[in-house]
């Protein structure tokens, strides 16, 4: 596959799509359930706080109304950053990951000599320190 095919790609392999999707739902699984626990928890004290049902028609339905309204425009934004943030964690990880094995598998190959390089704030540097090492032994 050439490059020009791969940068249309939204996720770069199986992995990467994996990683994005984990992230996503863990992000976005409790922020769902702490919105509807705390939506419960309001209005259900309050309605226990109010006696008279006229009071809890006349009060807490237009409320949660609006309550619901700014949920409706504040859950997608909301999502849309967890979306975003989900998609460039998962690339800072697959992107160093990716390029160590292409490159080792250049060195095993043969077409390739020399130490591997990636960015000096990638996640893999370690990694990546330790293979250079077993490399220059060869």
């Amino acid at each position: 596959m050439n490059k020009n095919n791969k940068r249309k790609r939204a996720f770069a392999n199986k992995i990467h799509k994996e990683i994005f999707w984990l992230v996503f739902v863990a992000a976005l699984l409790p922020a769902i359930i702490v919105m509807v626990l705390l939506y419960y928890l309001i209005f259900n004290i309050t309605a226990e706080q109010m006696v008279i049902p006229e009071a809890i028609a006349y009060n807490l339905i237009p409320a949660a109304k609006k309550v619901i309204v700014i949920l409706l425009f504040a859950a997608p934004l909301s999502i849309a950053a967890i979306l975003l943030f989900a998609y460039k964690l998962s690339h800072r990880i697959i992107g160093p990951f990716d390029r160590i094995v292409t490159e080792l598998g250049e060195c095993a190959e043969g077409r390739k000599k020399g130490p591997i390089v990636i960015r000096k704030n990638d996640k893999f540097k370690p990694l990546v320190d330790k293979i250079n090492k077993l490399l220059d032994k060869k």
